[in-house]
């Protein structure tokens, strides 16, 4: 052990023991003031990358990562691709993938009007078979449940609050499809959700997808007449097809004509490879039944929703999905989608830098005139110590040593401080917040130890250099005059 280390033990062990020192409170002083600052930088840190968090998921669970949609803002709408969910759904860094289904529409009760975005939920049991990420809407469930039925609409608290409505009430829905045409339907409230983002709350409201894909009339659909002067049946079709025309239709195994004395079964199948339906007809003991297609406007969605694993690596996957889209698609991504958002939370980092660079700048003022009134104690001592032969060099590295003790107490301390206020505060949520100001209903607490660990060593590296202007008064003692007999 070097000659500073055991000398700057040696004055720790004095300072914190009970030999007579009038330096020592102001040491104590030093290290609580060291230790505040370190938790006030921890909590602010934690509570800001919380909000940041928490209000990035809610946005996110609104929209998505990235969503895909047409590049003609004619197009109606797409066809669902399952090989291209596949291809998308197997990118790295991709968390979930689901069809999209969205349309402006309008509330009204027998009172009042109000214009929203309806959003269709999408449970996996189309022909695509990928469901909506539900995972954000379960937990703003305040009550009733999500809408499994395409007479179900789920909607905010605020919104229930404004329309007087509540769970099991019936209101009108008027969904806007292509060229301005309002499709009214009789909807029931299943359930009323909150997530405190007042300003998505008052404008979403939530549907089973099954709705939104029947009011778009998209598609095409197999029907069969039974004329009872016709000797056998005959096949129509309603829709068009994926290029924009009348759909044709084929038998299989053939056209059916007039049977007598055997069972039959025959298939119109009408639309494309891409987009078809198929209708059954029966003969059997003399009689036509028949029974139409369901239609195949399931197949149909407005784009295409992208969860990823890490916002962060949002531009890498954006590149990625752009590698495997069709020319007649195109991306965007959240961040675009509400730049005024992330624009604000992105200018919540400049408050944690100026509370980080005060905290630092009130803990080394404390640690600069502790550590000069150490100086000043121990004046004497500084004079043998040079009188026995040491350099100036090797004092301040004493002094230096003896401060960094001293900080890294007050950190370890800091640490304690901090991390136990955020760890109080995640599992009991003891303070709360108006969510119509703050989007949340309680302080966020989001603790990222990596980051935390880089603050802490800047600012004890920072600390510690600071410490060499006070230490280098040390260097101005002079032997002759420290060791002088008064």
């Amino acid at each position: 052990m070097s000659i500073t280390r055991k000398i700057a033990n040696r004055m720790s062990q004095e300072a914190s023991g009970s030999h007579s020192s009038w330096a020592r409170p102001v040491v104590k002083i030093a290290t609580a003031g060291v230790a505040l600052g370190i938790a006030l930088i921890i909590v602010s840190t934690a509570i800001v990358q919380g909000f940041q968090h928490e209000v990035k998921e809610l946005v996110i669970g609104f929209s998505s990562h990235l969503q895909v949609t047409p590049n003609d803002p004619d197009n109606d709408g797409l066809v669902l691709d399952s090989k291209l969910l596949k291809e998308f759904s197997d990118l790295s860094g991709v968390r979930h993938v689901a069809p999209m289904h969205i349309r402006p529409g309008l509330l009204e009760t027998s009172e009042s009007l109000k214009g929203v975005t309806v959003k269709g939920i999408d449970f996996g049991i189309s022909k695509t078979s990928f469901s909506s990420d539900t995972t954000m809407i379960w937990e703003a469930l305040t009550s009733g449940e999500l809408p499994h039925s395409e007479n179900d609409i789920l909607i905010s608290k605020p919104l229930a609050s404004k329309l007087e409505l509540q769970s099991g009430d019936r209101i009108a829905l008027y969904l806007v499809i292509k060229n301005e045409d309002v499709k009214p339907r009789q909807v029931k409230v299943c359930g009323i959700y909150e997530t405190g983002l007042l300003e998505y709350d008052e404008r979403f409201v939530f549907v089973n997808s099954s709705l939104l894909q029947d009011v778009a009339n998209r598609g095409v659909q197999a029907v069969i007449y039974l004329d009872e002067d016709e000797s056998a049946p005959r096949g129509g079709v309603f829709g068009l097809d994926t290029d924009g025309e009348k759909a044709k239709g084929v038998w299989s195994p053939r056209k059916p004509e007039y049977l007598e004395e055997k069972d039959a079964q025959f298939l119109w199948i009408v639309g494309d490879s891409t987009v078809s339906d198929t209708a059954v007809c029966t003969y059997s003991g003399g009689n036509w039944t028949a029974e139409s297609g369901d239609g195949s406007e399931e197949m149909f969605a407005e784009g295409y929703e992208i969860l990823i694993d890490d916002l962060e690596a949002l531009n890498y996957v954006e590149e990625e999905v752009f590698h495997v889209l069709p020319y007649t698609l195109t991306i965007y991504n959240v961040k675009r989608q509400s730049p005024e958002i992330f624009s604000w939370l992105a200018m919540l980092d400049m408050n944690v830098v100026i509370i980080i660079g005060l905290m630092i700048m009130i803990s080394i003022i404390n640690m600069v005139s502790a550590l000069l009134i150490v100086i000043l104690e121990r004046r004497p001592q500084v004079g043998l110590l040079k009188a026995l032969g040491m350099n100036d060099a090797t004092v301040i590295k004493l002094f230096v040593r003896y401060a960094a003790r001293i900080i890294g107490g007050g950190f370890i301390a800091g640490n304690i401080l901090g991390l136990g206020i955020c760890l109080v505060q995640t599992k009991t949520g003891l303070l709360t917040l108006d969510p119509a100001a703050y989007y949340v209903s309680e302080v966020p607490i989001l603790l990222d130890f990596t980051r935390l660990a880089s603050i802490e060593i800047v600012a004890f590296a920072t600390c510690i250099i600071a410490m060499l202007l006070p230490a280098w008064y040390s260097t101005r003692i002079q032997p002759s005059t420290a060791l002088r007999i008064k």
